[in-house]
């Protein structure tokens, strides 16, 4: 019969103590329960927490929700683990993106030095990036994403992450949402392709330059309040260029080209994507100035020509269509009209829903 060593069992028993300590989550008072609903994914719920989603954060939440199998599959009626904001502050701060170096764990609340807790300012400050990407945040049924750097079309999934020159492609029967790191949502109805052009921030004077692409299809838009007066969100269609800041509107691609902008919030700046290049005016002497007219409202009941407009100003509950030959006059819609279509709805609901902490400045 072997005796059994008692070293052996003493090691192993030692090994076995310190695997909680190694991978013990969070106290009680550093995390809280959250409760999935039908539409929710880890990003989404990332940003209404702690208005933000980064790959640095995927750990932790793994961590504290071990019985997840696939961070991109989550479902109705699942309890998860969040960290607080403040927990999860000090992690994003702590944790570095370089390769193969080892990720930080959470100290233990035991030795953590006593402190005030910070205030949510404080909290959103050490936790914020530069605004330059979109994430999934929802999807329902199928889309495509192309990356830059390859020609090859590959499937997309919640929380997966779009740079500058990246495209999504939401197919039949099908719908996205996408989130930027700057608050601002953009949803996709099926049989629409759209392109990031631009995502920019300056942070030493938050003016923010966002540019997308609506080749096809509808694009619901909620923009984010940008601080700075300069910074620009615009859709470039094959039609028309839709600027604008703090606003909610629709932007329609039909297979024509023909470009519909209906605004359901704030205002709209309509440019024409295409102005006509003015004949040179020889008998002007050389550097004389000359008095520039600023863009105005396109007046009149009729349409006019593609090249006879610059901009027009779109307000609440207008819309406009544009084609490659002419531009119709604003024209008021009927809201109610519009909130039959289960579309509208669902992201008028959705808009509610979002509440993410108010972003620093």
């Amino acid at each position: 019969m072997k005796r059994k060593h008692p070293l052996r069992h003493t090691l192993l028993g030692l090994f076995i103590l310190s695997v909680p300590l190694l991978f013990n989550p969070l106290n009680a008072d550093e995390a809280q329960l959250v409760r999935v609903r039908k539409g929710d994914t880890i990003s989404y719920l990332s940003f209404k927490i702690y208005g933000m989603y980064d790959i640095r954060m995927v750990e932790l939440l793994r961590r504290e929700n071990p019985q997840i199998k696939d961070i991109n599959l989550i479902y109705a009626g699942q309890q998860l683990r969040f960290p607080k904001p403040a927990v999860m502050k000090k992690w994003v701060s702590e944790k570095t993106l370089k390769p193969g170096e080892p990720t930080p764990l959470p100290t233990p609340k035991e030795t953590r030095p006593a402190k005030e807790e910070p205030t949510k300012e404080e909290i959103l400050l050490g936790m914020k990036v530069r605004a330059n990407k979109g994430v999934v945040t929802y999807l329902d049924g199928q889309a495509q994403v192309k990356k830059s750097e390859g020609p090859q079309w590959s499937p997309a999934r919640p929380n997966y992450i779009l740079y500058e020159k990246d495209q999504i492609k939401v197919l039949a029967k099908s719908r996205a949402e996408l989130i930027l790191d700057n608050q601002s949502v953009m949803r996709l109805s099926e049989n629409t392709l759209l392109t990031i052009h631009k995502l920019e921030e300056e942070p030493a004077t938050l003016k923010e330059t966002t540019g997308m692409g609506l080749s096809l299809g509808k694009l619901w838009t909620r923009t984010s309040k940008l601080f700075n007066p300069a910074s620009r969100l615009e859709v470039r269609t094959p039609t028309a260029i839709a600027g604008v800041q703090g606003t909610v509107y629709q932007v329609s691609v039909a297979n024509d080209k023909s470009t519909r902008i209906q605004v359901f919030e704030g205002a709209v700046n309509v440019y024409n994507p295409f102005p006509a290049s003015k004949p040179s005016q020889p008998d002007r002497a050389l550097g004389e100035p000359q008095e520039v007219k600023g863009p105005e409202e396109v007046p009149g009941p009729t349409a006019v020509s593609r090249e006879e407009w610059t901009q027009i100003v779109l307000r609440q509950f207008q819309q406009i269509t544009v084609t490659d030959r002419d531009i119709s006059r604003p024209t008021s819609f009927d809201i109610s009209k519009e909130r039959q279509s289960e579309w509208i709805r669902w992201n008028e609901e959705r808009d509610l829903d979002f509440q993410p902490p108010e972003r620093p400045r």
